[in-house]
C-alpha cells in the first residue's frame, strides 16, 4: 500500500513539473497585465464569449489590426514529445490565422492542464512580438487560466498547414 502512495506521489510531481513552461520569453503573452475578465460562477457560466475577452491588451491590439498593419512573420511552436517550431511569412496565412482567432470563442474555463503547448508568436516588421499560448487545445488567457474553445477548427487547420509546408518537416515524413 505504501509503494502505491509513493508511486502516485511521484506521478503527480512529474506531471506538475512537466506542465510548467521554463522559457520565460514565451510566457506572459505580450506581457501586459490582464484587463477585466468576464465573471464566471456556477450561477453564471460562460456562454461563447469572444476569445479577445480573455486576451492581454497587446493581444487585443494585434487582433484589431488592419490588413495593412499585419505582422510579417508567424512562428508556430509545437511542444509535445519534442520541441519543434515552424515559421511562415505568407501574408495570406497570417491574415487567415488572425481572422480565425477573431472568430474563435471561449465556452468555459478548464482546470485540466496538459504537457502539450502550442504557441503562435506573431512578429511585426519592427521586430515586436505577441504570442497566443495554448495548453493542448485550450487557450491560456491573460490570467494564466485555460479556457475551452469553440469554432477553432479553422484556426488549427491553418496552423497545421504551416507545418505541412515546412521543408524540414517534409524531410522527416519522407
Amino acid at each position: 500500500m505504501r509503494m502505491r502512495r509513493v508511486a502516485a506521489l511521484l506521478i503527480v510531481i512529474c506531471i506538475l513539473a512537466g506542465c510548467a513552461s521554463t522559457d520565460g520569453s514565451l510566457r506572459g503573452s505580450c506581457t501586459e497585465s490582464p484587463g477585466e475578465f468576464p465573471k464566471q460562477s456556477q450561477e453564471n457560466p460562460p456562454t461563447s464569449r469572444p476569445l479577445r475577452d480573455y486576451c492581454t491588451e497587446g493581444q487585443r491590439e494585434l487582433l484589431d489590426q488592419t490588413q495593412e498593419d499585419l505582422p510579417t512573420e508567424l512562428v508556430f511552436h509545437d511542444w509535445t514529445e519534442t520541441t519543434t517550431s515552424y515559421k511562415t511569412t505568407d501574408g495570406e496565412t497570417i491574415s487567415g490565422i488572425l481572422q480565425a482567432l477573431r472568430a474563435t470563442t471561449v465556452v468555459s474555463k478548464s482546470s485540466v492542464r496538459s504537457t502539450d503547448r502550442r504557441i503562435l508568436k506573431f512578429v511585426t516588421e519592427e521586430g515586436d512580438t505577441c504570442s497566443f499560448e495554448f495548453d493542448g487545445g485550450k487557450f491560456q488567457g491573460a490570467d494564466n487560466e485555460c479556457y475551452v474553445l469553440s469554432g477553432d477548427n479553422k484556426l488549427w487547420k491553418l496552423v497545421w498547414a504551416i507545418r505541412e509546408k515546412d521543408p524540414e518537416y517534409q524531410k522527416l515524413i519522407r
